[in-house]
């Protein structure tokens, strides 16, 4: 156990550039062993939950992919199962996460590149689908974010993410808030020597919007919401989203 990774995430989560900081330092630590978490955390599911976020997308023949905190890779090399024909790009802020995403590549069609969910490596409507798994909830700015997924898309371009969310109840949303603190930081505990690594899944959800507002948020930056669907009890989910060709201020109901 390292036991050297001491920053508190709610102390450092308060603005963008100081959340980046802090994802690329949190990351960095955790990136040895973070296949093993996201298993332990989700109970073996995450695997599952990866595979749900790709087969949610529709078929195209030969699409240009980029997959969004891309971690060690596997929704990269998912992508690339599902679309031998097309190409996948994970973008990643932590280099330790890319270097074992680069070790673990066995597809000709898949590269990694290191970047900023904010600013991201690439042209105007590069990308024919974007995904994420955890993605949005680390963004340092989730407008910021969320801006950027839609310029790099194509016109009708498709969007993925997966991730957890918040319920609308405060009261259900603090008992979501001490489960994930207590699960997650235990396992930041014995993969790290201690529960700051991993209890950050909690400590990031305090500043993301609920299910519903999230989604507002989406349609309201320019994206037709297609799918939604949840997991564990509406802890986690996937959704689908669609470009529109203008942002359109409106409900989603």
């Amino acid at each position: 156990m390292s036991g050297r990774f001491r920053l508190k995430a709610r102390e450092w989560l308060d603005a963008p550039e100081r959340k980046r900081t802090y994802n690329e330092r949190h990351f960095a630590e955790a990136a040895k062993r973070y296949d093993v978490a996201t298993r332990a955390m989700s109970l073996g599911r995450d695997a599952a939950w990866k595979r749900a976020l790709v087969a949610a997308l529709p078929d195209l023949p030969s699409p240009f992919c980029v997959d969004l905190a891309c971690g060690t890779g596997d929704v990269a090399f998912l992508l690339a199962e599902r679309y031998p024909g097309g190409v996948a790009v994970g973008v990643d802020l932590s280099a330790p996460m890319l270097a074992i995403a680069r070790d673990r590549n066995r597809f000709p069609n898949v590269r990694f590149e290191r970047g900023d969910l904010c600013a991201l490596p690439l042209p105007d409507g590069a990308a024919d689908v974007v995904t994420g798994s955890y993605a949005l909830r680390n963004a340092p700015d989730l407008r910021e974010a969320i801006a950027e997924v839609r310029r790099v898309l194509k016109p009708g371009g498709m969007a993925a993410f997966l991730d957890f969310s918040n319920p609308e109840s405060p009261l259900l949303r603090r008992m979501q808030y001490l489960l994930l603190r207590g699960w997650c930081g235990l396992w930041g505990l014995l993969l790290h020597g201690t529960p700051e690594i991993h209890g950050y899944v909690a400590e990031s959800l305090r500043a993301f919007p609920d299910r519903g507002k999230l989604l507002k948020n989406l349609v309201e930056q320019g994206f037709e919401v297609s799918g939604d669907r949840r997991f564990f009890l509406g802890i986690t989910g996937v959704i689908v989203l669609r470009k529109d060709s203008v942002p359109r201020r409106r409900e989603y109901n």
